[in-house]
């Protein structure tokens, strides 16, 4: 029974396709050998010489990047020591006359006149010697007094305050805290 089912002339033969795919995967294998083959050979001159012009480029650009980091972390050092600076810009004055900084605390006080970028130290002494001669080095008609005054300074401010206003000289003041420098900067 199981004969009749079967038909005798509708034959496949598969042979064909088996040999397909053992030509395919022949051609696979050789290809795979032949590629491991070049992965092992030395590189070219040219290849060589391009990895070290990348180098050298590579090289260049770190040390342009070191360079750079240098001159940033110099600017932020710079940033960092202004921090504790306040530059005074003045108002401009009616009568024309420049001004003159005073910066005063409890045992001595700064000068710094206008246009020039040096201060001038003087001592508070109970003969208010060095101020006076600072006083007489001012022409009260061109020059007035911008008094910055430190919560310790506030008895040397007065006594200062007074010699200035006994000389005729024009008189402007500023509270001032301790720990900070005051610069007079340019409007």
């Amino acid at each position: 029974m199981a004969n009749k089912l079967r038909s005798s002339s509708a034959r496949v033969s598969f042979f064909a396709f088996l040999d397909m795919i053992t030509t395919v995967t022949g051609v696979l294998l050789l290809v795979t050998l032949l590629l491991t083959l070049y992965l092992n050979e030395p590189q070219s001159a040219e290849a060589v010489s391009s990895r070290g012009a990348v180098r050298e480029q590579l090289e260049q650009a770190r040390a342009k990047l070191e360079a750079n980091l240098a001159e940033l972390q110099r600017r932020e050092q710079e940033a960092m020591s202004l921090t504790n600076h306040v530059f005074v810009i003045p108002e401009a004055d009616r009568s024309g006359k420049q001004p003159v900084l005073v910066v005063l605390s409890a045992t001595n006080g700064w000068c710094t006149r206008w246009g020039q970028t040096n201060s001038v130290e003087f001592i508070a002494r109970p003969d208010n010697a060095d101020y006076l001669r600072l006083l007489d080095s001012w022409d009260k008609n061109r020059q007035r007094l911008v008094f910055y005054i430190r919560p310790s300074g506030i008895a040397l401010f007065e006594t200062c305050r007074r010699l200035a206003s006994n000389r005729g000289f024009s008189i402007g003041y500023d509270a001032a805290q301790e720990e900070r420098q005051y610069l007079l900067g340019t409007p």
